[in-house]
């Protein structure tokens, strides 16, 4: 493995957790919307690999909390905890780095360990072997994720390849649940897709209480819904094929999607003038017009994606924004293209 230069270089302003020595934690393989940042593995990565290369072998605790009295007496505030994670320092010892903090969690509230989140993982796919592209952590350490690459695919229009992603997001302060999204990522360009589940909202949540292992049974009835909400997705992305759009249907279906703003003279705010640009500009190029899907809703759709992941989440000076390549896999640019899926298929009845 090796410290990726870019990643070395990015001291602006971000959301990606990093140790006391100054390293990401976070790891990567191949090439995906996360690539550059941390350390690069050699290959797909095993639940112990990963956690080792991107410096998450690291357990959190919940600590009660104490309030200090106007007398100076200190107290334990009742069925009220802080969350912490154990930081070990050069001389053998260990301090305590708050997760949670202006939060509190409550006395049922049960930590999922890093450890437990990618064991789980093998456990729901009933195998031990590499399959782990992303792993990271976001702030102090709240937030954990894994990107772990399944080995369903599928092609539209014959020749683009889709493959099947699990995402799974375990929050350490309380914010959540543990979430597992179905993330499908178009192979010729790496655009991080979105699903339309109905009625799940994106994903499936495991509430941090018990054990994470008892939940076993319920994670693998979830994979199974993920793998045929997969192939339904795949049936949706093929009819957005069939579909021819003009050049105003195009814009009108960008400028819907993207939620762009007008001002008093009815014209599109320079922002979102440029926004609409970008993803006009991208139309043309040889991803979007494999095997006849120029001018469909399919290659509007994957315009548009591939303008949240690529352009959009880079800052004016060029660089790549952590806060923003969240955001495109599962904040509020992920949402967007979700909307823009849906939008799309509403172009297909």
């Amino acid at each position: 493995t090796k410290e990726s230069d870019f990643g070395r270089g990015m001291n602006m302003a971000h959301n990606l957790a990093q140790t006391k020595n100054g390293q990401y934690m976070t790891a990567w393989a191949g090439d995906t919307p996360w690539h550059g940042l941390g350390t690069q593995a050699e290959g797909l990565m095993t639940a112990t690999e990963a956690l080792k290369l991107g410096n998450l072998d690291w357990t959190v605790e919940k600590r009660p909390l104490y309030n200090r009295t106007e007398l100076g007496e200190v107290e334990v505030v009742e069925n009220t905890f802080g969350v912490f994670r154990k930081q070990i320092n050069e001389d053998g010892s260990h301090s305590w780095i708050a997760l949670n903090r202006g939060t509190a969690v409550g006395r049922v509230w049960k930590p999922f360990q890093n450890i437990e989140a990618v064991d789980f993982l093998d456990e729901l796919v009933q195998t031990q072997e590499a399959k782990i592209e992303v792993v990271g952590a976001l702030g102090r350490g709240e937030k954990v994720w894994v990107l772990a690459k399944l080995p369903d695919s599928i092609l539209i229009n014959g020749v683009d390849k889709v493959d099947q992603y699990i995402l799974i997001v375990n929050s350490h302060d309380g914010s959540g649940s543990l979430k597992i999204f179905l993330t499908p990522i178009r192979v010729v360009c790496n655009n991080t897709l979105t699903m339309a589940l109905q009625g799940r909202q994106g994903g499936y949540n495991i509430r941090h209480t018990g054990k994470l292992h008892d939940r076993l049974a319920q994670a693998r009835e979830v994979l199974g819904l993920v793998n045929k909400d997969f192939m339904a997705w795949g049936e949706m992305a093929q009819s957005l094929v069939e579909v021819k759009l003009t050049e105003d249907e195009m814009e009108s279906y960008f400028i819907d999607a993207l939620n762009l703003t007008f001002n008093d003279e009815g014209d599109l705010t320079t922002r979102s003038s440029n926004m609409l640009k970008t993803v006009k500009g991208l139309l043309g190029n040889e991803k979007n017009t494999l095997n006849g899907m120029e001018g469909t809703a399919w290659a509007a759709y994957n315009a548009l994606t591939e303008a949240v992941d690529h352009n959009f989440t880079r800052l004016a000076n060029g660089k790549v924004s952590t806060k923003r390549m969240e955001s495109a896999l599962f904040g509020t640019y992920s949402r967007t293209k979700q909307k823009a899926f849906v939008k799309a298929l509403e172009l297909t009845v």
